[in-house]
């Protein structure tokens, strides 16, 4: 048995060798096929990532769609300039008496609303204006009782009329006199009813003086201290309300001629900014009539919101002023454009309402806008704003892919 089974395997040999077969070959082939067969399966199930993306999912993501249209490209010009508080929005606080300052309640960079306490004073010349107005008071209420009786004597013919009408004289007179004492109290500050207060005697303290904030702002300047004496002439505080700020841009002669009033502006903290919350679109205000005589420039005024507070006044920007229009057959946002592969892509939507990124070629562009030669089509859905929600989605695929393998 063992003789038969020994030549049956040197037989195996020799015909391999004959027909210069490695041995085994006949399973290696068949080994080999089944993996390729399995790794043919694995392709099979493997699928490119869908960009789906549901009405909740847009709105979730701030996925803006748009139709693709004409429109026009604003030829620039580049200025430069700096953020300033806004005139109207400045609010230097001045005592209207002098005194001592005896408490201080608000601090550099504290917010504030219209009638918030900033400080109190203790002042020698307010007292007196209380107290004039106290005693003018008194004259006047004593001058109409007195009027009151030489008027009753005058009717029953018990006084000369001289009598009344020197009455009457002395009432006007100290009704003026009282008057002019009110209206001392009302120029320093205060209020009807703290004048009432005086009156009824409320009034504990008469030199207390009180600084208040006249608008709401933020303060960016203070120079009041316990203990310190102020003036009339003393600036305490300095109230800004930044929800809005100006910026003020620098016009050579050579650029005079290309800006005017009402022209489109792009302010930015950089050049090719298209960050939202590091740019602002507004209008030129107005226009300096003159120039500065050392730069020989101009100056135009640009009106900012500034709800969040990120331009800071002397910050300095750069300026993109729309000098002119040209018409372009497709014209989108700068936001809908995306880097993919390398190429310049646009998101669009089928009518499956599935999303797809398309390769397109550009041309002409604004600080907003952008014009497309080649890629698309007029009347395209495409995603106009938050495009890197889906950039994202397919990288997130493609990653995948990658890890499959």
């Amino acid at each position: 048995m063992k003789r038969v089974t020994t030549k049956l395997i040197a037989c195996v040999f020799s015909l391999c060798i004959f027909l210069s077969v490695p041995p085994f070959a006949f399973a290696e082939e068949h080994g080999h096929e089944h993996g390729e067969h399995e790794n043919h399966e694995e392709h099979e199930d493997h699928e490119e990532p869908e960009l789906n993306f549901s009405a909740a999912q847009l709105q979730e993501f701030d996925i803006k769609l748009a139709q693709t249209k004409s429109g026009v490209i604003n030829k620039t010009l580049s200025l430069t300039g700096e953020v300033i508080v806004a005139p109207e929005r400045l609010f230097h606080i001045v005592p209207r008496v002098s005194g001592v300052v005896r408490q201080v309640f608000k601090h550099l960079g504290d917010k504030v609303i219209a009638g918030d306490l900033l400080a109190t004073l203790s002042s020698r010349e307010l007292a007196n204006a209380k107290a004039e107005f106290v005693a003018a008071e008194s004259r006047l209420q004593l001058a109409n009782t007195n009027l009151k009786r030489e008027r009753d004597l005058y009717k029953g013919n018990i006084t000369a009329k001289r009598n009344y009408l020197s009455a009457q004289q002395v009432q006007a007179e100290m009704s003026i006199k009282r008057k002019a004492a009110e209206q001392r109290l009302l120029a320093i500050g205060l209020t009807k009813k703290s004048i009432l207060a005086v009156l009824q005697h409320a009034d504990k303290d008469l030199t207390l003086y009180e600084l208040r904030a006249p608008a709401e702002g933020v303060i960016i300047e203070k120079h009041a201290v316990q203990g310190e004496v102020l003036t009339t002439n003393t600036r305490s505080f300095t109230i800004a309300d930044l929800s809005q700020v100006w910026v003020n841009l620098t016009v050579y002669q050579k650029d005079l001629s290309f800006i005017h009033q009402g022209q489109q502006v792009l302010i930015s903290t950089r050049f090719g900014v298209t960050d939202k919350q590091t740019v602002a679109k507004s209008d030129i205000s107005w226009l300096s009539p003159t120039l500065n005589e050392k730069t020989r420039s101009a100056m135009a005024g640009v009106v900012i919101d500034n709800p969040s507070g990120y331009w800071r006044p002397g910050l300095f920007v750069n300026a993109k002023v729309a000098i002119a229009q040209k018409q372009a057959d497709i014209v989108i946002p700068l936001t809908a454009l995306q880097t993919i592969d390398g190429q310049t892509s646009v998101f669009i939507q089928h009518d499956d309402g599935g999303f797809e990124p398309q390769a397109v070629q550009i041309g002409r562009q604004d600080f907003l806008q952008v014009e497309i030669i080649q890629g698309l089509k007029p009347g395209q859905t495409y995603v106009s704003q938050n495009a890197f929600s889906l950039k994202a989605q397919l990288q997130k695929g493609e990653f995948g892919e990658g890890h499959s393998h």
